[in-house]
């Protein structure tokens, strides 16, 4: 991707967002909340995925940076707060990473699945710190307006894709795509295939931080069951193969089009029906356009380019 090319994509994100939170419109910013905090999540996922590991653990830094950001705000202020947050989170991904990255790709998905379902009862067990299943109370965001909250998370969202094309770059890219396609090979080649993936897992680790300290000050209540639930492993992993991994632009799109199709199944079906629609949606997107819908858009393109490539040879040849 071009520097062109995010640059734009950073500034559609934000005037996008910052409209919406400037309208005004209640139902529209709660939406757009929603959007802008899956985004963060599923970045956090894609970003990790790229070393070739499908974690089912995003729900435990989720909830480290609600609880880690809700417990040390009163103590050191929203900054600090916030920030030893989420370095917390980083601290975690790689001790976790330390004794997880060296299993297999599916013993791997297995172990962080647990450590997010443990972080769960973690929580509940150690009431005289965390308030177990009664919860914290964190400050709540910018006062409680919607439209600052929804600006300050958009702020948030254009970092974490700042981030995530980072990685995207020619300095990380090629060392991620040799360890998902050959972990012995990259390191042969010299790539220190541990190292990289601890350090992708801690960066993860944090971006999913950052979602989970925003949902968390939202509206300044928050419990085990809310954050630490196995939907908000689930979600990012559908947001991005929906979206289009290995992308910065997919994510963002996934969590719009993912938000877009719930609320249109929620108000034409409702109930738990509406689920199930959902779902079947979804699957049907995943069959149809297996490369998700950047990777849908970018086949369009060239189609279509190939096609306006086509009349103009022709053009020049009968000129010859």
């Amino acid at each position: 991707m071009s520097a062109r090319y995010s640059l734009l994509t950073y500034i559609a994100v934000a005037v996008g967002l910052g409209a919406i939170a400037l309208a005004g419109n209640a139902f529209l910013i709660q939406a757009a909340i929603g959007v802008a905090i899956s985004a963060i999540l599923a970045l956090s996922w894609d970003i990790l995925s790229r070393t070739g590991q499908v974690s089912l653990g995003q729900s435990a830094f989720f909830g480290i940076g609600a609880y880690g950001s809700g417990l040390l705000t009163p103590q050191f202020g929203v900054v600090l707060g916030w920030v030893a947050g989420i370095l917390l989170c980083a601290v975690a991904a790689i001790l976790i990473g330390l004794v997880t990255l060296r299993l297999r790709r599916l013993y791997f998905t297995i172990a962080t699945l647990s450590f997010g379902l443990s972080m769960q009862v973690l929580i509940l067990v150690t009431p005289g710190i965390t308030g177990g299943s009664t919860g914290i109370m964190p400050p709540v965001l910018m006062g409680g307006s919607p439209p600052a909250q929804l600006l300050l998370i958009t702020g948030f969202l254009v970092v974490a894709a700042i981030v995530s094309d980072i990685f995207l770059s020619d300095r990380f890219r090629p060392a991620f795509f040799m360890i998902r396609s050959n972990p012995a090979l990259a390191a042969s080649s010299g790539v220190p295939v541990v190292a990289t993936k601890i350090m992708a897992f801690a960066v993860s680790g944090m971006v999913a931080g950052v979602a989970g300290a925003c949902y968390g000050g939202l509206y300044g209540y928050v419990i085990p069951e809310d954050v630490f639930t196995p939907n908000w492993s689930i979600l990012p992993l559908a947001v991005s193969i929906l979206g289009g991994m290995d992308t910065t632009l997919g994510p963002i799109l996934g969590a719009l089009v993912l938000r877009f199709l719930e609320e249109i199944a929620r108000h034409y079906v409702g109930g738990v029906g509406y689920q199930v629609v959902y779902g079947a949606v979804i699957i049907l997107f995943i069959v149809i356009l297996p490369r998700g819908l950047v990777g849908g858009l970018r086949q369009l393109l060239r189609k279509l380019a190939r096609r306006d490539a086509v009349p103009a040879r022709s053009r020049s040849e009968a000129k010859a």
